[in-house]
């Protein structure tokens, strides 16, 4: 009877023990397809590289500014992109003030850079009227490293002068050139951090006022680009300009 008695315990201790390890299994299952689970989540979840594309509504870019590579992310090795947006005036230049980030992989690497080369972007806009929402998209990919533009330290100067991009000739008023005058006019002007002029004023005109109102117009239609100093366009004022008229020989 004895004998009986420890093997039916024996049985109830190796069902049990049997028990355990099924459950021990499942739950090691379990864990191992919740992990993996996680791990795929992670992955589907890493920052996209490929940027969307650009949106300008039919407007042809006549310039894109080449943006400066960081040189923290340039150390780092890191690649990326900006999506920016930003309104095109009637003359198709971008109005700096409308500039604004919209997307960037990865954050905190190239946003100021991008902004930077929207001010200097021009567009043919043949619609004569202000367009809103455009989108565009700068790249930055460090495959091709010897012509990469790379942002200087910060104890290295860099800096481009105001180049002018429009000249303009101005009207020959009518009674001047009946009467055969001839003259000059000196303007003074600002340029702003997109190349465009404001306050105008006459420094010195000969003969005096003959001229003074075509030069004021003509002077601020003038369009430059803009001064760069560490890749950040400034203004720029007292300029200088002259403008003569002659009469042909």
């Amino acid at each position: 009877m004895r004998i009986n008695h420890l093997t039916k315990w024996q049985r109830i201790k190796h069902y049990h023990n049997h028990f355990i390890l099924l459950v021990s299994l499942f739950l090691l299952g379990g864990c191992v397809a919740v992990d993996e689970g996680t791990r795929r989540v992670s992955a589907s979840s890493s920052p996209e590289l490929t940027p969307p594309p650009n949106f300008t509504r039919g407007l042809i870019a006549r310039r894109v500014a080449e943006p400066l590579y960081p040189l923290r992310a340039r150390n780092l090795g890191i690649e990326g992109w900006v999506m920016v947006e930003f309104s095109v005036d009637e003359e198709g230049e971008v109005v700096g003030s409308t500039i604004r980030t919209v997307e960037e992989q990865p954050l905190g690497y190239f946003r100021q850079s991008a902004v930077n080369a929207a001010r200097r972007m021009m567009f043919d806009n043949t619609r004569g009227e202000t367009l809103d929402d455009i989108r565009y998209v700068f790249r930055y990919e460090l495959e091709e490293q010897n012509s990469i533009l790379v942002e200087p330290p910060s104890d290295e100067v860099v800096f481009r002068e105001l180049i002018p991009m429009r000249y303009i000739t101005p009207n020959y008023p009518e009674v001047a050139e009946e009467l055969g005058i001839e003259g000059y006019v000196i303007v003074n002007f600002d340029v702003n951090e997109s190349g465009m002029v404001e306050d105008v004023t006459i420094v010195e005109s000969e003969p005096p006022g003959v001229f003074n109102e075509e030069a004021m117009n003509s002077a601020s239609r003038l369009r430059f680009e803009p001064r760069i100093i560490f890749d950040g366009s400034v203004r720029v004022d007292d300029v200088q300009y002259r403008f003569d008229w002659q009469l042909p020989d």
